[in-house]
This record gives C-alpha cells, sequence and structure tokens, in this order.
C-alpha cells in the first residue's frame, strides 16, 4: 500500500524469461540456418524445425504469466531466421561469385 492507495500487483509482458527463451531459440535456430546454409537443399530440413518451434511459440504466448513470456521471447527469437538470411545469403553468394568459396 503506497500512500493509502493498494498496491496492484503488474504483469508485464516481457521478462527475464523472455530473454532466456529468445536468446535459446536465436542459438538453436540460428545456428541451425547457418550450419545448413552453405549446402541449400539441406536446409529443408530446419524448416519442420521453425515450423514447431512457432507453433509452441504462439500456444505458449496467449498463456499468461511466465508461460506468456516465453512465447513472446521464443516469436522475437523466431525473428532471427529470415533476418539472419537476409545479412548472410548475400554475402555468402557474393563470396561465391568471388570465387571464396
Amino acid at each position: 500500500m503506497v500512500k493509502g492507495v493498494p498496491a496492484q500487483r503488474h504483469t508485464a509482458g516481457y521478462g527475464p524469461w523472455s530473454l532466456v527463451a529468445a536468446l535459446f531459440n536465436v542459438l538453436v535456430i540460428e545456428l541451425a540456418v547457418w550450419a545448413t546454409l552453405p549446402y541449400l537443399l539441406l536446409a529443408i530440413y530446419v524448416v519442420p524445425l521453425i515450423v514447431v518451434d512457432l507453433i509452441v511459440a504462439i500456444v505458449l504466448e496467449a498463456r499468461k504469466g511466465a508461460s506468456g513470456q516465453v512465447g513472446r521471447g521464443m516469436l522475437i527469437g523466431l525473428l532471427c531466421v529470415p533476418a539472419g538470411l537476409i545479412v548472410l545469403v548475400p554475402g555468402f553468394l557474393a563470396a561465391q561469385a568471388a570465387g571464396l568459396v
């Protein structure tokens, strides 16, 4: 109670669990994408991992509390896949065109 007003419980949408989930997601998903990128045909094996991760993130995001924070963190972590490809693919193609790969 602060100055006669009862304290209200504030549940933040993001918290430490969101950060941990985002970092773990970036580690696992981005590592899988980068490991298969030189072999573009092998990248198809990463798609089921991304889809399962997306489904779990959406289900968790709809929940309240720490589970919701984890879901939001996973969704943020999933942004690393297109961002990583946008950065990595042009550089890889330029290196391949220059004969460095």
